[in-house]
């Protein structure tokens, strides 16, 4: 069987993004699923590449018992071929993604992350917490997690169905 590639994308990728792929890697590992998925993410800049994760939104997910152990890269033109999706944090990087995928296939796989949220209530970007205070990254990592959780449930959904 193969595994499904998913990729998370957010600005710099030192935030948003990361914490999805550790919270979905949590997940997964809770669940006994890491067999099935292939979870990566990347940037749509390159201003922190090869930094480590923000070091607020490690210490927030933490807190939650899960790590954080990433360093920052740009998204690159294989990564648009060679995920099954891809989730841009807010509605700046889908954009962007789509302005750099080159086939109506790489733009199909290109969604936005809330589109999975029970709660967004017509919200689809998360909010960048880079700015703000610790508050700021707590809402981000319930946010991150409340959706990473409708995803997972969705695409198991899928798999049984198919």
């Amino acid at each position: 069987m193969s595994r499904t590639r998913i990729m998370f994308v957010c600005q710099g990728n030192i935030c948003r993004s990361p914490l999805a792929e550790a919270v979905f890697n949590h997940l997964l590992t809770r669940r006994n699923l890491t067999g099935r998925y292939r979870v990566d993410s990347t940037g749509v800049s390159a201003y922190h590449q090869g930094e480590n994760a923000d070091p607020r939104m490690r210490q927030v997910a933490a807190g939650h018992d899960v790590v954080v152990s990433h360093r920052a890269r740009t998204i690159g033109r294989d990564d648009l071929d060679h995920n099954d999706i891809i989730l841009a944090m807010d509605r700046s990087n889908y954009d962007i993604l789509q302005r750099n995928a080159q086939t109506p296939e790489q733009r199909g796989r290109i969604v936005m992350f809330r589109s999975f949220d029970p709660g967004a209530h017509g919200q689809l970007d998360v909010p960048d917490p880079w700015y703000g205070g610790i508050d700021g990254f707590e809402t981000v990592f319930t946010i991150v997690e409340r959706t990473c959780r409708a995803l997972l449930d969705h695409l198991e959904r899928d798999t049984t169905k198919g």
